[in-house]
């Protein structure tokens, strides 16, 4: 029996031996090509193609094609100084009822101009040639334009940057030419002209089509009326001028709001917004008598319709605040605002105040109105359209 067992326990050991060593051999040359490629990677001679449309947020380098080319030396001029200092003071009407100043002064001139006053003070000085002062106002160093309400149309203005002496008397360290308000009411030239102007023609073109009819001093669009209203012949069509009937132009102002537009000196908006209401009018109530050219066949219907609106405008510098009743109103760039509403029966009291931008200073007025309508029967409302609802109601 232990000769038995030795001799099977043998084999056994031989057959097993051969095993490992296959796979010995077999995962030996594994391990090389894994070491290897870990240790030298194989680079690629391009790179991968890049889908864009996978990373189309991803911002890319900006690299200019071609570099812009240096400016030469010549044609950087520096900075433009805050003042050439050349004392001199400008005036400018702005409008009928606003005046500009501007003064080229440098802060150095107007610091030492404070220093010789007396008060040390220096004032800007708006007044009517031969009459009276309009406007005194402080200036500091810093300071170069201000804004001035005057509310005078067709008025000669002029303005002097000064100080007081000790006698009292106003030295001046500038003053502006003598400037005139435009008018402020509709011009009395009457005279209605039209011409037509092609816009397939350059202003070039028609000048030499009518140079040798041009009269001296003659502008073109007036040469051009000149020639139409006399058929001239030209190379484009062109309307016959309308003989416009004595009187329609008051009767339109009538029709767009008459004395109301006069006081107002509304802007186009205002007008086109008037214009508007009127045409609304004419659904409820048919065409204004102002406008009817006569009487309207054997229609003999009498019938009357009134009513109000309220319309509170003004102006302030740009960039202030302005509330009507508490309310904040949006101002335009050049600081004049409106505001509109309807004005049935009753007593109002609204506040209106203006801010400085820097929101220093306060302006406050308070306007009152009282409506009562007293009318006779057959006497109805006319339409309004679509307004805001009065405020300041007290009754």
């Amino acid at each position: 029996m232990p000769k038995t067992s030795q001799k099977t326990k043998k084999p056994a050991a031989k057959k097993s031996s051969p095993a490992k060593k296959a796979v010995a051999k077999k995962s030996a040359p594994r391990k090389k090509t894994e070491i290897a490629s870990v240790v030298s990677p194989r680079l690629r001679e391009s790179p991968l193609p890049v889908d864009q449309s996978a990373h189309k947020f991803v911002l890319q380098p900006f690299a200019p094609s071609t570099p812009e080319p240096e400016l030469p030396a010549y044609e950087y001029l520096g900075e433009l100084p805050e003042s050439y200092g050349t004392r001199r003071l400008f005036l400018a009407a702005r409008d009928p009822r606003w005046l500009y100043a501007y003064w080229d002064f440098s802060w150095q001139q107007l610091r030492d101009a404070e220093q010789e006053s007396p008060e040390g003070k220096v004032f800007l000085q708006i007044y009517i040639p031969g009459a009276e002062r309009v406007h005194q106002i402080q200036v500091f160093p810093g300071s170069r334009e201000w804004y001035l309400p005057v509310h005078r149309p067709a008025t000669l203005f002029q303005a002097e940057l000064g100080y007081y002496r000790h006698d009292g008397s106003f030295h001046r360290l500038g003053v502006s030419d003598e400037i005139l308000t435009p008018r402020d009411d509709p011009s009395p030239n009457r005279e209605v002209e039209f011409v037509t102007i092609p816009f397939h023609y350059s202003f070039r073109q028609l000048l030499d089509l009518i140079r040798n009819e041009i009269r001296p001093g003659e502008g073109l669009a007036k040469a051009l009326a000149r020639l139409q209203r006399e058929g001239y012949p030209l190379p484009f069509p062109y309307a016959l001028r309308r003989v416009v009937p004595s009187g329609l132009a008051d009767r339109i102002l009538e029709y767009l709001g008459g004395d109301l537009i006069r006081r107002i000196r509304v802007g186009s908006l205002e007008i086109t917004e008037t214009l508007r209401r009127r045409l609304l009018e004419l659904g409820s109530s048919g065409i204004p008598s102002s406008l009817s050219s006569g009487p309207r066949g054997q229609d003999r219907s009498f019938s009357m319709h009134v009513n109000a609106e309220l319309v509170i405008y003004g102006g302030t510098v740009p960039g202030a605040k302005v509330t009507v009743d508490g309310r904040e109103i949006h101002l335009r760039p050049d600081g004049t605002f409106s505001y509109h509403f309807t004005f049935p029966d009753g007593r109002f009291h609204i506040p209106i105040a203006a801010s400085a931008p820097d929101g220093q200073e306060e302006r406050s007025v308070l306007l009152s109105f009282l409506r009562l309508t007293d009318a006779t029967p057959g006497v109805d409302p006319t339409r309004q359209p679509p307004l805001p609802e009065p405020i300041g109601r007290t009754a």
